[in-house]
C-alpha cells in the first residue's frame, strides 16, 4: 500500500528519529517518548505536556509541541536545542522533583547545563538560569553539541518548513567566531556507541553522553551555529527586519501594543496612538521610549 500522507509521515518520522537520538546519547535511554505536535503559540518555540494524550487502550504519552514558525529562521542546531530543552522537562517530570507549572528551578538548571545547554533568561550568555521564562543557548564543548553535529552528519534533515515564517529575535552575535570540532563526514560513525549506523538507522546504544572527537579520528572545524534555512534559497516567505512576513506579520506583533506612562509612573498598554489622561496625576500617558 502506497504512503498517500507522505509529508506528514516524513515530518513526524524526523522528529521522533531526532527524539530517540538525543534520548540515547543525552539521557542514557530513560525517557518513555512522547507524541509530537506542531503549534503555532505565539512567542513560544515550544512546550511539553506531562501525560496529555491517552489511547484507547488507556496508554498515557506525554505531549513536545514545537513551533514551525520558527524553523526556517534558526539555525537547526537550535531548533533541535528546543527538543532536548522540551526533554530536559520531560527527564524532570518523571525523574527528578518537578516545580510549579511554568517554573524553571535549579535541578532543570543543573540537568540542562550537564548535558550541554545554558539556561538563559535572555538566551545569550549573562541571563538568568532561572525564573518562569527560560530561553538557553548552546555551550560551545558541551555533550549536546557533539551529539547535534553527529546526528547532523548522518541523513537527518528536517523536510519541511513553515512557509510564513516568524522573525528570529534571539541574537547569535556572540557565537559568531564560535567553532566545534566533531568527526568529519568522511568519518565513519557506525559504532554502536554512536547511536546511529552509517546508514542513518537508530541504532539501540548503551547509555552515554555524547563525546569530544577522540585524538587520531578525523575531525573538522564547524560553526557552533550554521546558517538559518531561510539563508540557503529555501522558497519561503521573508519575514521583514524587525518583524514577519505575509501570514506570520500579525503573530509577530501580537497586538501590536505600546506602553505608555504617566507623571506619575502607572504604565498601561495601548494601540498606537492612545489619548489618555490619568485621574491621579492630570497628565496625558505618553509613549514610552
Amino acid at each position: 500500500m502506497s504512503t498517500t500522507n507522505l509529508p506528514t509521515k516524513q515530518n513526524y518520522d524526523e522528529l521522533s528519529h531526532a527524539y530517540d537520538f538525543f534520548n540515547h546519547r543525552l539521557f542514557g535511554g530513560e525517557l518513555p517518548g512522547c507524541l509530537f505536535t506542531l503549534q503555532r503559540k505565539s512567542r513560544s518555540m515550544g512546550y511539553f505536556s506531562f501525560e496529555r494524550f491517552v489511547s484507547r487502550d488507556q496508554v498515557k504519552s506525554d505531549e513536545i509541541a514545537l513551533n514551525p514558525e520558527y524553523f526556517a529562521t534558526r539555525p537547526v542546531e537550535d531548533v533541535l536545542s528546543t527538543l532536548v530543552h522540551e526533554q530536559v522537562h520531560q527527564w524532570q517530570r518523571r525523574f527528578g522533583t518537578p516545580p510549579r507549572r511554568g517554573y524553571h528551578d535549579q535541578e532543570f538548571a543543573a540537568k540542562m547545563e550537564a548535558i550541554g545547554l545554558m539556561p538563559s533568561n535572555t538566551g545569550t550568555p549573562g541571563g538568568k538560569t532561572t525564573g518562569e521564562k527560560m530561553s538557553h543557548y548552546i555551550m560551545a564543548d558541551g555533550p549536546f553539541i557533539h551529539a547535534c553535529k553527529e546526528l547532523l552528519q548522518t541523513s537527518f534533515v528536517i523536510v519541511w518548513y513553515d512557509r510564513f515564517p516568524v522573525q528570529m529575535v534571539r541574537e547569535y552575535e556572540f557565537a559568531a567566531d564560535t567553532t566545534v570540532t566533531v568527526a568529519s563526514a568522511g568519518a565513519p560513525v557506525s559504532t554502536p556507541a554512536s547511536g546511529v549506523h552509517a546508514d542513518g538507522d537508530m541504532a539501540v546504544a548503551a547509555p552515554g553522553i555524547a563525546k569530544p572527537t577522540q585524538e587520531g579520528e578525523a575531525a573538522a572545524v564547524v560553526p557552533l551555529y550554521s546558517a538559518p534555512p531561510i539563508d540557503g534559497g529555501l522558497d519561503v516567505e521573508r519575514p521583514h527586519s524587525g518583524g514577519t512576513g505575509g501570514m506570520a506579520a500579525k503573530k509577530a506583533d501580537g497586538s501590536n501594543r505600546k506602553k505608555y506612562v504617566c507623571g506619575c509612573k502607572i504604565n498601561i498598554w495601548g494601540k498606537p496612538g492612545l489619548r489618555v489622561r490619568c485621574e491621579a496625576c492630570n497628565t496625558r500617558f505618553a509613549a514610552a521610549a
